[in-house]
């Protein structure tokens, strides 16, 4: 076996380990990772006006990817197929219609418009439209009903030497696999927080957890963006954007006839 030809201070093996080493090092330090610890509130608020707690902090995440980008990107959330004999995991599109009217209605940066009854009333009803529209996605997704697996078992009935559809070549179908923002949510009283890498370079990976009086985020890119950093920053504003919006709204005089 490999074992028994390995001698201890063979030369080629000693290269290989260290030409690991060096490669390791090399990756962890081209990468950057922030922790975005969030105790301004968490699913007991949420819930408390009207929201599923992932679907409102899926929201959130979009609104600071939006602002650290200028645009919105493939986002992936992945999402466990419960209801299957040995189901894995189905994707989870969270980008829609509903959630690219409500973060272009709360801007690349903070309007100062809170005051206003009318705006605020419109971003209340874009933000809810979103967070539906996650929902409905995110359960279809947990049926079976998502698209990705299906494009990937077509993809593996492929044989060796046959001609791979067009389709799995097109620049749509790649764009639409490019996940810039990679997000898994775990949320168990034994986890403070846990993480991965982003999945492509131009990217960034978002593990999160909702507690219930906090939020953990885990976000890591590629160091020459600088955008982890910022990022976390992003989150925290959006948060707090959106919680100010919610309490204004339900504060209001209107509101409590």
């Amino acid at each position: 076996s490999c074992i028994d030809n390995m001698k201890y201070g063979d030369s080629q093996v000693d290269s290989m380990v260290n030409k690991a080493k060096e490669d390791f090092t090399a990756l962890i330090t081209d990468h950057s990772l922030d922790v975005q610890s969030f105790q301004g509130y968490g699913s007991n608020y949420i819930k408390k006006v009207g929201y599923s707690p992932d679907a409102y902090v899926q929201i959130a995440m979009q609104l600071a990817v939006y602002r650290l980008l200028q645009k919105q990107v493939g986002t992936y959330e992945a999402t466990q197929m419960r209801p299957y004999l040995h189901g894995r995991t189905e994707t989870t599109r969270t980008i829609s219609p509903a959630s690219a009217a409500f973060v272009k209605r709360m801007g690349l940066r903070p309007l100062g418009d809170l005051n206003d009854k009318e705006a605020r009333v419109e971003k209340i009803s874009l933000l809810r439209d979103a967070v539906q529209s996650h929902i409905q996605y995110i359960g279809n997704a947990g049926k079976g009903k998502g698209v990705d697996r299906h494009f990937f078992g077509m993809a593996m009935l492929v044989g060796d030497g046959e001609e791979t559809p067009k389709l799995f070549s097109h620049p749509l179908y790649l764009r639409a696999k490019t996940w810039r923002v990679s997000t898994s949510h775990l949320t168990h009283p034994n986890f403070d927080n846990w993480g991965f890498g982003e999945v492509v370079p131009d990217g960034v990976g978002i593990a999160y957890g909702v507690k219930s009086d906090s939020c953990i985020f885990n976000i890591t890119a590629r160091r020459e963006h600088d955008w982890t950093g910022r990022l976390s920053h992003l989150l925290e504003e959006a948060l707090l954007e959106m919680k100010l919006l919610n309490d204004m709204e339900t504060q209001s005089p209107a509101s409590r006839l």
